[in-house]
């Protein structure tokens, strides 16, 4: 199945260590302490998906908030 959806351009994302964008990731919790820095997906959920740059379903996310020292 993933073969035939990769020759459509059609790839799944796995955006764990990246910069939360809200445009391609949905938030659902908060991770008070991580590896990654602030405002960085620190864990996922569900995987997103993608055709070229355009979202077809966003990843669902928890989100890295260190409290501050």
């Amino acid at each position: 199945m993933d073969a035939c959806l990769k020759r459509f351009g059609v790839v799944q994302s796995e955006p764990l260590g990246e910069k939360f964008d809200p445009n391609v990731h949905e938030a659902i919790f908060t991770l008070p302490e991580s590896e990654y820095e602030n405002n960085h997906i620190g864990a996922v959920m569900q995987s997103g998906w993608k055709i070229g740059d355009r979202c077809l379903r966003a990843a669902k996310v928890g989100i890295v908030k260190k409290a501050p020292k």
